[in-house]
C-alpha cells in the first residue's frame, strides 16, 4: 500500500536528534532559525512547535481576538483549529478550482464585506497568486498572511513559497515535504525590529526537548516504506489519511530534537523536490486530452513542489484506489467544519469552486518512495477512468 504523503528523513539526522534529546540543543535552534532566515529571505524567524502554532501567533499579532480574518473556503481543518485558539472570527472566499489559487473577485467582494487580515493558503506544493491577493488588499490597508505549509519546494517567480509576504507560516510536521518530526516557523518581513516581531515573541512558550518527535521520526522513516505501511493503514483507530481536527495548544518553541532534525531535512529537500516534480511531470504526460480526470494547473510563472499531484474528477464518479494512494482531498469545506459553525460570521459560505474541490479533487503519491513500477500502475489507472470515459460518451 503507498503511503499517501512522504517525507525524506536520513538515520544521520535520527542521530543528530538523540544528542539534541540528552544535551542541552540551544545551538540547534539558533542554526535552524539562520538557514530558514536565508532560504526565505526573512528579517525574523521564530521557531514554533507546530505550522498551526505558528499562524495562531499570526492571528494574535495581525487580527486579534475578536477580530475577522479572511479564509479559503477549501483547506486543511488546522485553519479552523488555529481561528479557534486565536478567538477570531471568520470570513470565506472562494478558491480557483482548476488552479487552486484564489478567486481573485471573491477576494474582492470579502474585503468588501469586511476582514482584518487575509490567509491565502498554497495547497499540495501549488502557488497560490499572493501578489494579487496582496494588490486588493492593500488598497484596504489589510495584511496578507501566507500559510506555506504545505508550499513543499514549490516557487512563484523567483521566490520560495513562503517568501511571498510580510509574515508567512511554515510547517514541519510529518508528510509536508521536509519533516523534523514536528514544529513550524513565523517568517517576518519588516525592514527593522518592530513592536510586531517583539508581540509575536512574546506569545511563545518555552521550547521540550522532544522525545516524542524522536519516536515519531524513528516510527516515519520505517513505515514510509509501502510493504510495512500497510500494516498500520490497516488499523483503522489510528485514522491514517484522514481528516481529523486536533484543537490548537497554546503556541511554543520547537523542541530541540525537532530543531537538531531540521538543517538536514532542508538539506535533502532539493532532491526530494526534483523527484517529486520528474513523477508529476511523467503521470501528466500520459494523460491525453479527456474529460474524466484533469490535472490541476499551475500559475503562470508558478512550479509546484508536488507534494501531491492533484487532479480534477469532471464526472464526480472516480473512487478512491487507497493501494495506490489515489485519495480524495479534504472531505468538508471549512464551513462544515462543526468547530467553525461558531466563528463564521453571518451568511458566510463557501463558495462554488470550493464545494466542487471537495466533491471532486483527487491527489496521487509522486514523493521519492513511489517506484517506477507505482509510476506505472498509476498511468493506468488514470488510462482506465479515461477509457470509461470514452466509452460512456460513444454510449450517449
Amino acid at each position: 500500500m503507498e503511503p499517501p504523503v512522504y517525507s525524506p528523513v536520513a538515520p544521520s539526522a535520527l542521530a543528530a536528534a538523540v544528542k539534541a534529546r540528552l544535551g542541552s540543543g540551544g545551538v540547534a535552534l539558533d542554526t535552524a532559525a539562520e538557514e530558514l532566515r536565508r532560504r526565505y529571505d526573512a528579517n525574523d524567524v521564530l521557531l514554533t512547535d507546530s505550522g498551526t502554532a505558528a499562524l495562531v501567533i499570526a492571528l494574535r499579532i495581525l487580527v486579534g481576538r475578536g477580530g475577522v480574518i479572511a479564509y479559503p473556503g477549501y483547506g486543511c481543518v488546522d485553519l479552523t483549529a488555529a481561528a479557534v485558539r486565536a478567538g477570531v472570527s471568520v470570513r470565506l472566499y472562494d478558491l480557483d478550482p482548476a488552479t487552486l489559487s484564489p478567486d481573485l473577485e471573491s477576494v474582492k467582494k470579502v474585503v468588501e464585506r469586511g476582514v482584518d487580515a487575509i490567509v491565502v493558503t498554497h495547497l499540495y506544493g501549488y502557488p497560490a497568486d499572493i501578489g494579487a491577493v496582496w494588490e486588493l488588499a492593500s488598497k484596504a490597508g489589510i495584511p496578507v498572511i501566507e500559510d506555506a505549509a504545505q508550499g513543499a519546494g514549490g516557487t512563484l517567480g523567483d521566490a520560495r513559497l513562503g517568501a511571498l509576504a510580510d509574515i508567512s507560516i511554515l510547517s514541519f510536521g510529518r508528510g509536508k515535504g521536509v519533516t523534523a518530526g514536528s514544529g513550524g516557523a513565523l517568517l517576518l518581513r519588516s525592514q527593522q525590529p518592530s513592536d510586531l516581531n517583539r508581540r509575536a515573541r512574546l506569545e511563545l512558550g518555552s521550547a521540550r526537548k522532544g522525545g516524542r518527535e524522536l519516536v515519531a521520526l524513528a516510527a516515519q522513516w520505517l513505515l514510509a516504506r509501502p510493504l510495512v505501511y500497510r500494516i498500520p493503514a490497516g488499523i483503522p483507530a489510528l485514522k491514517l489519511g484522514e481528516m481529523v481536527y486536533r484543537p490548537a495548544l497554546e503556541p511554543r518553541a520547537m523542541s530541540l530534537v525537532a530543531a537538531s532534525m531540521l538543517p538536514a531535512a532542508l538539506g535533502m529537500d532539493e532532491v526530494e523536490v526534483a523527484s517529486r516534480r520528474a513523477r508529476a511531470k511523467t503521470i501528466m504526460s500520459s494523460i491525453g486530452p479527456q474529460r474524466r480526470l484533469a490535472p490541476i494547473r499551475s500559475l503562470a510563472g508558478g512550479e509546484p513542489g508536488y507534494l501531491r499531484l492533484a487532479l480534477l474528477d469532471h464526472t464526480g464518479d472516480i473512487l478512491p484506489n487507497a493501494s495506490l494512494g489515489a485519495v480524495r482531498g479534504y472531505p468538508m469545506t471549512l464551513d462544515q467544519h462543526q468547530q467553525m459553525g461558531s466563528l463564521l460570521l453571518a451568511n458566510e459560505k463557501a463558495g462554488p469552486g470550493s464545494a466542487l474541490l471537495r466533491d471532486r479533487l483527487f491527489t496521487v503519491p509522486t514523493h521519492s518512495r513511489v517506484r517506477a513500477v507505482d509510476v506505472h500502475r498509476l498511468i493506468g489507472w488514470i488510462s482506465q477512468r479515461a477509457e470509461h470515459s470514452v466509452i460512456e460518451a460513444w454510449a450517449t
